[in-house]
């Protein structure tokens, strides 16, 4: 009979370190390598500035010691591999080193900064806005400061936070400067925007330039954030010249500094930003005969300014002639002639006549917002690649018709990854916010009107609606879920009365909840590298920050007191689940682990560990039989 193979097990497989250029090295980090039977295996490293002891050729069963040197890096953020090779079997330890430009690396005396971006992903018209102008560029930031107790910081005292461009860790790439890029700023007064200064966004937030020079936040008192509102960065990085290299996921470095200048916690950041609003599927002169104007396709040479005018053109065939489109257009001073003959005078700006909450726009009385006109109109359009109409779709390609996108993959999140159990994504686009005539209806808010968070995740173990997370929204057609336990639900009447969104929610500390758990479509882990660098520099291991230590110096002796009325995860809280149990604690575990104990979603582990002796991968579901013989077992 052949010999059992040899399996090596090695935790955990991620790794974060912190340093300034040219600074000290960062203390060592362990790494636990296991095997199930005596064998022999090798150790290396990718990367001169990655080191690791003991090295070489070793037996089983070793404690690594890993240590990065920043000596003659620059700032920037590098990535390198630890190999662990046994019987041609090769695991891997991922090693991200993140090097601050100056002060105390990415953090001092432990302050801790913790950074996301408001909405996941911001959309804009691209080059050219000459034409018209959907969304201006726009991007919004928020930052927790956090002492060194783990203690969030509610006056900013002396205290600053700055941000300012960081090299991509994957593209190489840096994004510092938007001016030279689109021609925004050449038409932003004649959109009605104002005049702006070039790099300058709507809210006076700005670019770095090119000099990449840090730019200040202001501290919101609403939900104790610094905060950067408007940032106008472009979904293009920079180069000598145009065309510009794409990069719809461009990078940012937050720098907290105190009174006196000196640097005390830093974290990168991503501004997430896409212009693949992909109208020239369908009106792109040639394109699709059932969106070509009545006057014939415009054939401009200029692609961007060809589907635009093309659009235009269909618009004046179905509206200039109404009584309503006259009115509006004599209200906000656009030509009764039709959009098409305005441009020739001045871009427009859709959402003078459309409202939209976007940009807290009320338009013309009469006309139907935006979201109305935009998923009402295209409800019944045909999408050329199904034959079916975009009402039908079932599935998230649909919406990156028109949503970005077919490459930005803007719904990359924990939610948007998961998969069903017979294949494909388990959540879509429709599964939260419904069909096109659900987003149409007239009095449906946009961006207010949303989904909650408490809708799916229905509650604890013990009390849910009859499961703990569900894949859809709806209890039956157009209803959302309102579930009987707010374990998981986000801050009622807010950000306004009748409202409940998870991005102005707050929770554990104070916490927003987008500080641990990320922005709305990008919720952590997602399937983007650059969205999870902060979380593994913080906690060491991409998702949700699950860990104590990513905010307190040490665990907190706690039961009940985290997150979600959770405990401390990790050997700390081995050590002593026991006696929480002995002690009349037990019946508070069935929350999470269940009323059997074997576990549910709610106790899924979210690193490779090791505990008491057991190692279990990230994702497995623990429950007192995954260590004993059941609750009452040894």
């Amino acid at each position: 009979m052949a010999a059992a193979p040899v399996a090596v097990t090695v935790s955990p497989t991620t790794l974060a370190f912190n340093a300034t250029a040219g600074g000290t090295a960062p203390s060592g980090q362990t790494v636990s390598v296991s095997a199930s039977s005596a064998t022999a295996f090798t150790v290396s490293s990718t990367a001169a500035w990655l080191g690791v002891s003991p090295s070489g050729s070793l037996t089983t069963n070793q404690s690594l010691t890993v240590s990065a040197n920043p000596s003659g890096l620059s700032a920037g953020t590098y990535n390198g591999t630890i190999s662990i090779v046994s019987n041609g079997t090769t695991k891997t330890v991922a090693v991200t080193f993140a090097i601050a430009s100056s002060g105390g690396g990415g953090s001092t005396a432990g302050f801790k900064l913790i950074g996301w971006n408001d909405l996941g992903m911001h959309c804009m018209d691209g080059k050219d806005y000459s034409i018209f102008g959907v969304l201006p560029p726009y991007n919004t930031i928020h930052v927790h400061l956090l002492d060194a107790n783990g203690n969030l910081i509610t006056a900013p005292a002396s205290y600053t936070v700055t941000y300012q461009a960081v090299t991509d860790p994957l593209t190489g790439t840096l994004n510092t400067t938007s001016a030279a890029k689109t021609n925004f700023w050449q038409f932003a007064a004649a959109l009605g925007f104002g005049s702006l200064l070039p790099d300058v966004g709507l809210k006076g937030s700005a670019m770095p330039g090119s000099a990449n020079t840090p730019q200040s936040m202001t501290f919101s008192t609403t939900d104790n954030t610094w905060v950067a509102v408007g940032i106008p960065v472009l979904p293009y990085a920079d180069a000598p010249a145009a065309p510009y290299p794409v990069n719809y996921y461009p990078m940012m470095r937050l720098t907290a500094r105190d009174g006196s200048g000196n640097s005390l916690a830093t974290t990168d950041i991503v501004l997430p930003i896409s212009d693949e609003m992909t109208c020239k599927n369908c009106h792109a002169s040639n394109s699709n005969a059932a969106a070509q104007p009545a006057a014939g396709w415009v054939l401009n040479t200029d692609p961007a300014k060809d589907v635009k005018l093309n659009i235009l053109r269909k618009h004046d065939d179905r509206f200039k002639s109404t009584a309503l489109y006259q009115t509006a257009a004599t209200t906000v001073g656009y030509s009764t002639a039709g959009l098409e003959t305005t441009t020739a005078s001045k871009p427009i700006l859709c959402a003078s006549c459309h409202g939209s909450n976007a940009l807290s726009l009320a338009g013309v009385t009469g006309v139907p917002a935006m979201t109305t006109s935009m998923h009402g109109l295209h409800s019944t359009v045909v999408d050329p690649a199904t034959s079916q109409t975009l009402e039908a779709a079932t599935t998230r390609q649909a919406c990156y018709n028109c949503h970005p996108g077919p490459t930005t993959q803007c719904l990359r999140g924990a939610m948007g990854t998961l998969q069903a159990p017979t294949g494909g994504n388990a959540i879509e686009c429709q599964s939260c916010h419904g069909s096109m005539s659900n987003l149409a209806v007239s009095t449906r808010k946009g961006w207010l009107d949303e989904p909650n968070c408490q809708a799916c995740h229905s509650g604890t173990a013990v009390t849910n609606s009859g499961q703990v997370v569900y894949t859809s929204v709806f209890s039956s057609g157009t209803t959302m879920r309102v579930p009987p336990d707010q374990t998981f639900a986000t801050t009622p009447n807010t950000p306004a009365a009748g409202v409940s969104l998870y991005r102005f929610s707050a929770g554990h500390g104070g916490l927003q909840c987008e500080a641990c758990h990320g922005s709305t479509h990008a919720e952590y882990p997602t399937s983007n590298v650059n969205d999870n660098v902060q979380s593994n520099a913080l906690q060491g291991h991409s998702g949700m920050l699950a860990e104590c230590t990513a905010c307190h110096a040490t665990v907190p002796s706690t039961v009940t007191g985290g997150p979600h009325g959770l405990h401390p995860i990790g050997t700390t809280w081995v050590s002593r689940h026991q006696d929480v149990a002995d002690s009349g604690g037990a019946t508070a575990c069935q929350l999470c682990h269940g009323t059997d104990y074997r576990g549910t979603v709610l106790s899924r582990i979210q690193a490779d560990r090791t505990l008491a002796g057991h190692t279990f991968t990230k994702g497995t579901i623990i429950g007192c039989y995954s260590c004993h013989n059941g609750p009452n077992g040894g």
